[in-house]
C-alpha cells in the first residue's frame, strides 16, 4: 500500500510540473482579479521596457482596478502587453499608458488615462492598440539608486569640493567686480527682452535673405566660377587702369582750373541774360496764346468743332469796287484806310485801273461760286 500511494503521488506530482511547465503557472485563472468575466474586451500596449510586469497585475483607471494584464510578451525591439478591461470602462483611442508602482518596494500596474495635451478623439475597443509614442514606464528605485550611487562613487559630486574652492579663489577680492558684472548682465538681459521683437524681426529678415541667396545660387555659383578669369583681367590691365586714373587727376586739375579762369565771364554773362530771362517770365502767359493765334491763321483756334464733315457754308461780302481793289493792290496807294462806302466808279477814269489777274475759280456768279467751293478752295483764293 504505501508502494502504491507513493506511486500515486509522484505521478501527481508529474502531472502538476507538467501542466505548470506547459501553459506556466500565470495561465492558472487566480480568484478575485478584475476583468475576468465575459463582458470584457483586451486591449494591446506597446511598452518600451515591461520592467517585471507579470499576468494578472492590475490595470487601473484613475486608481480604480478596471482589469488585469492578460500577457506579456516581445513583439520586435519592444515589449507587448494584452490588458483585459471591463466593458463599462470607456476610453479615448488616444489614450496614454504608463507602467507605474503601488508604493516605493509596492507590486507594478498599468494605469491607463486619456491625453492631456490634445483632445480625446475615438474609443479604445476589443484589438485596439496604445502604440509605443504613447506609452512610458515610472522610474523604478533600482534606476534611481543606480543613478545616485554613480553620482556618489564615479560622478561630479566627488568634483563639488574642487569647484567650490576654484570659484572662492577666483572670487577672493573680487567680489565688487562680480557683483557689477552680474548687474550690467542683468542690464544687458533687460535690454534684450525689451528689443526681443526687433531681434525676432531680424532673424526673420536673414531667414528671408538667405532664402533669396539660396535661390540665386546658380548666380552666385556661376560669379564665383568667372571671378578668377575677370581678377586675371584686372590684374592684366592694371598699368592702364593706372595710367586712367592718373589722366583723371589731371582732367580734374584742369577742369578746376577751367572753371576758375572763366568763372567771372560766367557770371556776368548770367546777369546779362537776367533781363531778358525777366522780360519772359513777365509775357509767360502770352506767348503760348500768341503762338495758338500764329499757327491757326486766318481762322481762329476750335473752328474746326462747327464743320461735320468736310464742307461748309460760308457768307462772305466781297468788296471788288475799283477803288477798293486799287487801295489793296495799288503800291502807290495811300495807306489811309478806305472807307466802306466807296465812291461811284465813275469817279476814277477806266485808264487808271490796273491790270489784275482773272478771280480763281469757276466762271459761275459770286454767290454760287462761294456756295459751291470748299473751306480750303475760299481761303486759298482769298490769298492768291
Amino acid at each position: 500500500m504505501r508502494a502504491r500511494r507513493l506511486a500515486a503521488s509522484l505521478t501527481l506530482c508529474a502531472l502538476s510540473v507538467s501542466g505548470c511547465g506547459f501553459g506556466g503557472i500565470y495561465s492558472l485563472p487566480l480568484p478575485g482579479a478584475a476583468g475576468t468575466g465575459a463582458h470584457t474586451y483586451t486591449v494591446n500596449v506597446q511598452l518600451a521596457d515591461a520592467l517585471d510586469l507579470v499576468p494578472y497585475s492590475a490595470v487601473k483607471v484613475n486608481d480604480a482596478t478596471v482589469g488585469h494584464v492578460k500577457s506579456v510578451a516581445i513583439q520586435g525591439r519592444h515589449a507587448l502587453v494584452v490588458c483585459q478591461l471591463e466593458d463599462r470602462v470607456v476610453l479615448p483611442a488616444n489614450s496614454i499608458a504608463r507602467v507605474s508602482q503601488t508604493s516605493l518596494l509596492g507590486e507594478k500596474f498599468v494605469e491607463i488615462h486619456g491625453p492631456t495635451a490634445v483632445a480625446g478623439t475615438g474609443r479604445l475597443k476589443n484589438g485596439s492598440v496604445i502604440e509605443l509614442a504613447n506609452t512610458d514606464t515610472d522610474a523604478t528605485v533600482e534606476e534611481v539608486l543606480g543613478a545616485l550611487s554613480l553620482l556618489l562613487s564615479g560622478g561630479g559630486l566627488a568634483q563639488l569640493h574642487t569647484i567650490a574652492a576654484e570659484l572662492n579663489t577666483a572670487l577672493d577680492g573680487r567680489e565688487g567686480t562680480a557683483r557689477d558684472l552680474l548687474v550690467q548682465l542683468n542690464t544687458f538681459a533687460t535690454g534684450l527682452d525689451v528689443q526681443k521683437a526687433q531681434i525676432v524681426q531680424a532673424i526673420d529678415r536673414v531667414d528671408r535673405l538667405a532664402s533669396t541667396v539660396k535661390g540665386q545660387e546658380t548666380a552666385l555659383t556661376d560669379a564665383v566660377d568667372r571671378m578668377p578669369q575677370a581678377l586675371a583681367i584686372l590684374a592684366s590691365d592694371r598699368k592702364q587702369l593706372t595710367a586712367l586714373l592718373v589722366s583723371l587727376q589731371h582732367l580734374s586739375t584742369i577742369a578746376v582750373r577751367v572753371v576758375n579762369g572763366t568763372r567771372d565771364d560766367l557770371l556776368a554773362n548770367l546777369n546779362a541774360l537776367k533781363p531778358t530771362l525777366t522780360k519772359l517770365a513777365e509775357v509767360g502767359n502770352v506767348i503760348p496764346k500768341s503762338l495758338e493765334a500764329i499757327i491757326t491763321y486766318p481762322t481762329a483756334d476750335g473752328v474746326e468743332k462747327g464743320y461735320f464733315g468736310d464742307y461748309g457754308n460760308l457768307a462772305l461780302t466781297v468788296d471788288t469796287s475799283s477803288a477798293s481793289l486799287l487801295n489793296t493792290f495799288s503800291p502807290a496807294a495811300s495807306p489811309t484806310p478806305v472807307p466802306r462806302t466807296a465812291p461811284a466808279p465813275t469817279a476814277v477814269p477806266p485808264s487808271a485801273l490796273p491790270s489784275l489777274p482773272p478771280l480763281p475759280g469757276p466762271r459761275l456768279g459770286a454767290a454760287r461760286w462761294l456756295r459751291g467751293s470748299t473751306l480750303d478752295d475760299l481761303l486759298l483764293g482769298i490769298l492768291q
